[in-house]
């Protein structure tokens, strides 16, 4: 039975140039983006411009297959939209372009020296606040790293060894509002915060939604127009 094969191809090198480790770098995120990953197998780089090539087994061309469109439609699963957004940011590192190949035919094209260069502005350093329930604190320098998970991802702040001894009983406790300052920066007309420093902290209370809903219901009752902006901000601060 014919063997289905797939392969990377990046422009910039050759089978003799390609050192091995960056060769790692290459077949990590492109596993991931085909995946079946006990059933297809690498084979070698080419000759001549560097092609890594990979041979799939034939009960699971199909998957593989069906993979490689979703990941074109752009609903493939998360790992394999990472691995072909890691792909492309490897190509950017090293001045490439590349695509990826199935039975020799072009399937999906990586642009990555290609892309647009991004409108960056900044840093900008401004007050900011985050939260999310700390589960790691450490550090061995006059700051310390605290890191948390906001509910959809894991983030980290820097904070004093003081504020860290501070948060040592929160560890995996109720969720934290750290408030301090931001480095912001502005790219391609989106701002996106690249670092945070905690000045202090706060506990928010684990409180279930329906006494949320009762406490804000009674706090609200009899209050007329000009009192509410007032009102609202003091359950922020609050």
């Amino acid at each position: 039975m014919k063997r289905d094969e797939v392969s990377l191809a990046i422009d910039v090198f050759k089978s003799s140039t390609l050192p091995m480790a960056r060769l790692a770098d290459y077949l990590r995120p492109f596993a991931a983006m085909l995946g079946s990953e006990a059933h297809v197998h690498f084979e070698r780089v080419a000759d001549g411009s560097a092609e890594c090539k990979a041979f799939v087994e034939p009960h699971a061309a199909p998957k593989v297959k069906e993979r490689l469109n979703d990941v074109i439609a752009g609903n493939a699963p998360k790992v394999a939209m990472k691995g072909r957004s890691d792909i492309d940011a490897l190509l950017l590192e090293d001045n490439a372009i590349g695509h990826v190949k199935l039975n020799g035919h072009n399937v999906i094209e990586f642009p990555g020296r290609m892309r647009a260069a991004q409108e960056t502005i900044g840093p900008v350093k401004r007050a900011s606040s985050i939260e999310g329930q700390v589960f790691l604190i450490g550090g061995k320098d006059d700051t310390m790293n605290v890191f948390f998970n906001d509910g959809q991802r894991e983030m980290k702040c820097i904070v004093s060894v003081e504020l860290a001894r501070r948060l040592g009983p929160h560890l995996r406790g109720p969720r934290i509002r750290f408030v301090g300052q931001g480095l912001w920066y502005r790219i391609d007309g989106s701002w996106q915060m690249k670092e945070f420093t905690a000045d202090d902290f706060a506990p928010l209370e684990d409180t279930p939604l329906n006494r949320t809903i009762q406490s804000i219901r009674k706090t609200l009752s009899g209050i007329d127009a000009s009192e509410f902006l007032q009102t609202m901000q003091e359950l922020r601060e609050g």
